[in-house]
């Protein structure tokens, strides 16, 4: 049988209670799960590193506020931690045969499934918000008021209340079972309660299918108008720059007005390139989730073995959607960098950023040896 903590990512994992042991529940790790596991915790030391540097830049280095971005970046670096603890450190428990840490992280397996499902719940409603916050700029409201400020906190702590309510039921839900017959560092995974599981499965089958389906339905509705928003008001600019009294004005009122339309059509080319980033990476990972939500649901004797463990192929899908979940997490910085100028700048600001940039950059000839040599 897998262990819950190698699947802690899929949005709903539940094991089938276990009424005897079985030798193949024992057995060591295949070599794919091994190459997902070291692929994955590698993108999470990346994805702890990246995000840790935007809650820097986010918390005490921007003039405008990004509360949603923040609490985002907060998320991505937990999501990345949670990946670490999960399945890196107990691959090095297993690997190297370092018993209080696999007993460590197994034993706290309840308390770390139950944050990942928190933190999975929240993002794409942190998205959500951010999205509608770029809805009102475009629209002309005023985001950067201290009262408009207290607003998002709140709404942050609102969904992230809410997600904690909608998930906390996973500490009744699941328990450690341990099978003393098992080798020592294969004998602890994570189960249900039966009676809990049979309680709380409708609920989990509703909020699955809001979670997988309507976040990303309201996210890319939200995407849409935005960027259609934006096309009537480049439409509104350029109207207003070729208007007769434009063409009659003077040249410094002419240069202002093409420079106006420059800027709108960059800001128009940024949120159409930041949506399809944003959308694709989370339609990838919902893609994944998807199909584990359809086999878990309608064809669960699919992915069960007679013994109750999980067939190889539904492992290999859950370790993907778990690596491109943290995946997303860690691209997210690039994204900032490309279309963000004043968090490109931050970034660049950074000692050691600014160091690898210049050491990649070619160097330039002397441009005095060349005019000696042109004198002589």
């Amino acid at each position: 049988m897998e262990t819950a903590s190698e699947s802690f990512l899929e949005p709903d994992y539940f094991m089938t209670d276990m009424q005897s042991a079985n030798d193949s529940l024992c057995d060591d790790t295949s070599q794919v799960r091994i190459a997902f596991i070291s692929i994955g915790s590698c993108l999470s030391v990346l994805g702890c590193v990246f995000n840790g540097v935007l809650l820097y830049i986010f918390l005490g280095k921007t003039q405008r506020s990004y509360p949603f971005q923040t609490f985002l970046a907060f998320l991505d670096f937990m999501l990345c931690a949670l990946y670490i603890h999960c399945f890196g450190l107990l691959s090095i428990s297993v690997e190297y045969n370092i018993a209080f840490l696999y007993n460590f992280v197994m034993d706290s397996n309840v308390v770390t499934l139950v944050m990942s499902r928190i933190v999975q719940l929240s993002i794409p409603y942190t998205l959500i918000a951010n999205s509608a916050e770029k809805l009102t700029m475009i629209l002309g409201f005023d985001c950067e008021s201290k009262f408009s400020l207290h607003l998002r906190v709140g709404v942050i702590f609102v969904l992230l209340g809410t997600a904690t309510a909608l998930r906390i039921n996973g500490l009744y839900l699941f328990f450690i079972f341990e099978d003393t017959n098992c080798d020592y560092f294969h004998r602890k995974w994570l189960s249900t309660h039966p009676e809990e599981q049979e309680k709380w499965t409708t609920f989990e089958n509703v909020l699955t299918f809001f979670h997988t389906f309507v976040s990303f339905v309201l996210l890319c509705a939200l995407n849409i108008v935005v960027v259609a928003k934006l096309r009537v008001q480049h439409r509104k600019t350029r109207r207003q720059s070729t208007s007769p009294a434009q063409l009659f004005s003077s040249t410094t009122a002419r240069v202002q007005a093409a420079q106006e339309i420059r800027e709108q059509q960059f800001r128009l080319r940024c949120a159409v390139k930041t949506t399809v980033v944003i959308i694709s990476a989370y339609l990838a990972c919902n893609l994944v989730n998807f199909i584990l939500y359809i086999l878990e649901t309608f064809r669960r004797t699919w992915i069960l073995e007679s013994n109750g463990g999980f067939q190889p192929f539904y492992v290999i899908i859950s370790d993907l959607g778990s690596n491109l979940f943290v995946f997303s997490s860690t691209i997210r910085i690039f994204i900032y960098y490309k279309y963000n100028s004043e968090i490109k700048k931050l970034i660049k600001d950074i000692w050691l950023v600014n160091y690898v940039i210049q050491q990649a950059q070619p160097p330039k000839a002397d441009t005095l040896l060349k005019i000696d040599k042109v004198d002589v």
